[in-house]
């Protein structure tokens, strides 16, 4: 299993994030948990344990509610992503197009599987088991949030080379964190 380089989440900005968040009572407190995790999230492209921790403290709940929800629900991480973020449609189109095959050449020729980042933290990928809603595309991938369809494997080797290569990455593309410049590359 690949593993990211560990990026740690400045706790003074999750307080920061959180202030805003003033519940007031019990329910409304365990209603805004996952609103606080999913803003963290978006963020810095995960959760770490240091910041459910704050959410919990914040919130007046235990780390065990906090967490058993981030570990719950798919869209959240508790890892870092890398540099660039790949969504890999796994949906009826996509499937039946070929998204095992490109799913397949990440493990061969990129190291990594469903949720895995790269040894050197370039590329984290998702496999999407919901369509993303390109069909007329497929297989697609979301990499940085811009859409890549009509993959074959090449076309899918082209567009991470030529990703990486250019910097950015998903924090530059709508992320909050520092970028070095956008990776505008939509192809059709």
């Amino acid at each position: 299993m690949a593993h990211a380089i560990e990026q740690e989440i400045d706790l003074d900005v999750v307080r920061e994030m959180l202030s805003h968040l003033k519940p007031r009572d019990f329910q409304e407190a365990q209603e805004l948990i996952l609103a606080a995790l999913q803003e963290i999230n978006e963020h810095f492209g995960y959760v770490s344990l240091p910041a459910a921790e704050l959410v919990a403290e914040h919130l007046d709940t235990t780390v065990n509610r906090v967490y058993g929800l981030l570990t719950f629900y798919a869209d959240f991480r508790t890892q870092p992503r890398g540099r660039h973020f790949m969504l890999l449609c796994n949906g009826m189109s996509c499937y039946v197009m070929g998204a095992q095959r490109l799913a397949q050449e990440l493990k061969d020729r990129w190291g990594i599987e469903d949720g895995e980042t790269t040894a050197d933290g370039e590329l984290t990928v998702q496999i999407a088991n919901v369509c993303l809603g390109v069909c007329d595309k497929a297989p697609v991938v979301e990499l940085d949030h811009d859409s890549h369809g009509d993959l074959t494997v090449e076309r899918l080797n082209e567009v991470l080379q030529r990703a990486i290569a250019a910097g950015g990455g998903w924090a530059a593309h709508g992320g909050h964190e520092d970028g070095h410049g956008a990776n505008d590359h939509h192809s059709r």
